[in-house]
């Protein structure tokens, strides 16, 4: 499996060094790439072709830095012969008892399904906490797993932390030919819908409200809002809507 990190901080950063200092990095045979690309050191040309053009509201800075880091990352994994890829946000709350061993481990029993998107982290915060599914009947780390149902991928946020298959890695590289924020996905099965969102709560996120000035927590949380130039789902609306609320669960906390 391979390891990235997102993160725009330096080598001697102490958000960057209280991140590797969990038990999770410690055993130094485990390799990992970090990747950060800063959108404000972008040039005018490429920020205005990839952030502006045709947009009725364009990416800030910090939105395509961040959307462009995780593309970096996905297509750096497609470059080697792994299976999965894991991704961190240099923000992720890492249990302490966890590793990459146990973590291959627990992910051959689960048995993901080709051109999956496997978000660790997330569902707990309250921008995602409207996102419904079905229930898994196998638990990861004895937690429960909820595969999403497409009526609410545009209610999943957060890219913390997740894994990916060679499948998806491969769909989101197509999906953002035209950039969406990192956490976007609420269009991707209309794109293609051979995908599957499964959602768990392994890995922590500091708690974030609008206008949070702490420069250790994400710089973009307040930035959310939909780009109505952007193809927009089917799904999230109308009376099928209705019925999936009804239907389908939310994830038990």
């Amino acid at each position: 499996m391979q390891v990235f990190i997102i993160s725009i901080e330096d080598e001697e950063s102490p958000r960057l060094n209280k991140f590797l200092a969990q038990p999770f990095f410690q055993n130094k045979k485990l390799p990992f790439n970090k990747i950060g690309i800063k959108g404000g050191e972008l040039s005018a040309k490429v920020y205005f072709e990839q952030a502006v053009k045709g947009r009725n509201k364009p990416l800030t800075p910090a939105e395509l830095g961040c959307s462009l880091s995780h593309l970096e990352a996905l297509k750096s994994f497609l470059a080697t012969n792994d299976n999965y890829a894991l991704i961190f946000e240099d923000d992720a709350i890492i249990p302490s008892d966890l590793s990459i061993d146990t973590l291959e481990k627990e992910l051959k029993k689960i048995k993901l399904p080709q051109n999956t998107l496997f978000s660790l982290g997330g569902i707990q915060m309250k921008e995602s906490r409207k996102v419904r599914g079905a229930l898994k009947e196998r638990k990861f780390f004895k937690k429960a797993i909820l595969e999403v149902h497409p009526h609410f991928y545009n209610r999943v946020n957060y890219a913390v932390a997740y894994i990916v298959d060679r499948e998806m890695a491969q769909t989101l590289v197509e999906y953002h030919q035209r950039h969406r924020k990192a956490d976007d996905w609420s269009y991707l099965f209309d794109f293609n819908d051979q995908s599957h969102i499964l959602m768990t709560f392994l890995i922590d996120h500091p708690e974030i409200t609008a206008g949070e000035i702490n420069t250790q927590l994400s710089s973009i949380e307040a930035e959310r809002s939909k780009y109505e130039d952007l193809p927009q789902s089917q799904y999230g609306n109308s009376l099928g809507y209705n019925l999936a609320k009804l239907r389908y669960k939310t994830y038990p906390l």
